[in-house]
């Protein structure tokens, strides 16, 4: 899900053009935190800046969090693999012979293992996913001078 939102480029430097979306915001929008506030009617947000200028009005387009997808990844996905884990490591023999292990302690330690490596996943994918979601500007409408819409 994503929000189209309107603001005003405050700043140009390094790359970087920091943008003040102006209006109360939606609940969802505000509590995304990809913004930070900037008093109670406005919030700022960083985007790559391109040929953005300041004062220049800007549409940009917003992603929302998905939670849902973040408590499939965080929680059932770890889960799910310690329990998978857990389960071959205790019926296979060939693993318990490979590990020098009982039955108990190949599936403590082939689920502690799968979990782990679930969770590194999870991270390599959250990080992926938010190089994907940034904000991007939708639409500039050029500023006529030096300043323009900064109030």
């Amino acid at each position: 899900m994503v929000v189209h939102e309107s603001g005003t480029v405050e700043s140009v430097d390094r790359g970087r053009a920091r943008i003040r979306l102006h209006h109360a915001r939606s609940e969802a929008c505000a509590r995304c935190r990809a913004c930070q506030p900037a008093g109670p009617d406005a919030f700022r947000l960083q985007v790559k800046a391109g040929d953005l200028r300041p004062g220049d009005r800007v549409t940009v387009e917003v992603p929302l969090p998905e939670p849902w997808r973040a408590i499939g990844l965080v929680l059932a996905l770890p889960l799910a693999a310690m329990v998978g884990g857990a389960v071959l490591g205790a019926e296979s023999r060939a693993l318990q012979t490979g590990l020098g292990m009982g039955a108990d302690a190949a599936a403590l330690v082939t689920g502690l293992a799968l979990a782990g490596a679930a969770l590194a996943a999870t991270a390599v994918c959250e990080r992926r996913f938010r190089r994907r979601q940034r904000p991007r500007i939708l639409a500039v409408r050029r500023s006529e001078g030096p300043g323009d819409g900064l109030a």
